[in-house]
């Protein structure tokens, strides 16, 4: 368990607090590309770490995140106009280009005013289907990282956004938890085990075992880590493990088993988190409606155009007719129920964790051991020295009893190497 302290320190992200000056590091999603569909179309409103931002595209097609509040006298840009290559702030006209220079001040003739001042800008890239934000000291930008998901066609890929009402670890904490797949989305799984979802990764992975006390093992990487959960196999074979490999890259990061979809977890602020989710397929295209199906989407009400999801009613009568183990239909859904439930952020000094929970653990350390690290002057995990993140990927198969787990993800078997504060 974590004290009271080390709760707040793991799970603050706001302006000056260490978790949240790690986190800006990195670079991290900002919003979806589809958000901002074409040249000059609206700004989007955003909120990373606490910071209000604004995203727009400029009549070239270029993407520039600025401090949402003009720096002029504080109007959101967010009400403005995207137009001739900038956006114009409503109040008093003046309009900034995507890197923050004063393009136009009409309530100003003062031409050497525009030269002198620019509003906040940040680094910007698009790649997966997102627009990422780089936030942190100019002098400190790391090298954008490439993921295998991000070099397939568009049209093998389907990232979508949810905005979930609790902490961001949280919500990490529940996808590298494989214990609970098979009591939380036994009813998908079951599915699964039957033919449905076949169009996804997930449902061709069939989830076969009945083993809901998987054996945990973690091994650092120079990304984060991988961990492997290990089952016995649905046919009760002896000789037969069920393994789920799961790669955490730092600082919010995941593959899901069999390898999609990827999700990364980006704090709002303390209390909502952008959960991005990405279905992709090098071979066949993903079928977005059975993938939103999967994860409880599809349903009315509970997921629309301002991508934040709301939970439905608990069908307690499909429980008691046994039609529902949960009362709650999809992956996101369910998990978003319980994690919910926590309450915002999660008193976790009152928790008794038990061997399943190890992933999670190392999950908690090196987020608050790379935040320490930063604040001593230090690099944070996953930045201190190069990675190859193309290469970084998950698994799930069935083999022999004696198979290493490591060589199912054989690019990423960690580097033993003895490093003080890992």
């Amino acid at each position: 368990m974590l004290t009271s302290e080390e709760n707040d320190y793991l799970c603050r992200v706001g302006p000056g607090k260490p978790m949240g000056t790690m986190l800006r590091r990195y670079w991290s999603p900002a919003c979806l590309s589809e958000e901002l569909p074409g040249p000059d179309c609206p700004p989007v409103a955003l909120e990373l770490f606490g910071e209000r931002l604004v995203a727009f595209r400029d009549s070239s097609g270029a993407v520039g995140v600025l401090d949402e509040l003009c720096t002029h006298r504080g109007a959101s840009l967010a009400l403005g106009r995207v137009e001739d290559c900038g956006i114009r702030c409503l109040y008093h006209g003046w309009k900034f280009a995507v890197d923050g220079t004063i393009q136009e001040t009409p309530n100003l003739t003062d031409s050497k005013f525009k030269e002198r001042v620019k509003a906040p800008a940040y680094p910007v890239r698009e790649a997966g289907g997102l627009v990422w934000v780089y936030l942190g000291p100019a002098e400190k930008e790391p090298p954008f990282p490439e993921y295998n998901w991000m070099a397939v066609a568009d049209d093998h890929r389907v990232p979508i956004k949810v905005v979930l009402d609790c902490n961001f670890v949280q919500q990490i904490e529940g996808v590298i938890d494989s214990s609970h797949v098979g009591i939380l989305h036994h009813d998908e799984m079951d599915a699964a085990r039957g033919g449905a979802y076949e169009t996804t990764a997930q449902g061709r992975d069939r989830f076969p075992t009945e083993d809901d006390a998987p054996r945990i093992e973690v091994e650092n990487t120079d990304f984060g880590f991988h961990y492997a959960a290990v089952r016995r196999s649905a046919g009760g074979e002896p000789d037969l493990r069920y393994v789920r490999v799961t790669p955490f890259v730092m600082p919010f990061l995941t593959w899901v088993p069999p390898g999609s979809p990827v999700s990364l977890f980006v704090p709002m602020n303390d209390v909502e988190t952008a959960l991005y989710v990405i279905a992709w397929d090098p071979e066949v295209p993903p079928e977005r409606e059975t993938f939103l199906a999967l994860q409880g989407l599809d349903r009315p009400g509970v997921w629309g155009e301002d991508r934040r999801l709301r939970l439905p009613a608990q069908d307690r009568g499909a429980m008691s007719a046994g039609t529902s183990s949960t009362g709650f239909i999809g992956l996101i859904v369910q998990d978003s129920a319980v994690q919910r439930s926590m309450g915002p952020i999660v008193d976790r000094s009152r928790e008794h964790v038990v061997p399943a929970d190890l992933a999670i653990l190392r999950m908690r350390r090196l987020l608050i051991d790379s935040a320490r690290r930063v604040g001593e002057g230090g690099e944070p995990i996953g930045l201190d020295r190069p990675v190859d993140t193309t290469r970084i990927e998950a698994a799930a198969a069935v083999v022999p009893a004696e198979t290493r787990w490591q060589e199912l993800v054989p690019g990423n078997v960690a580097v033993e190497r003895a490093r003080s504060g890992r």
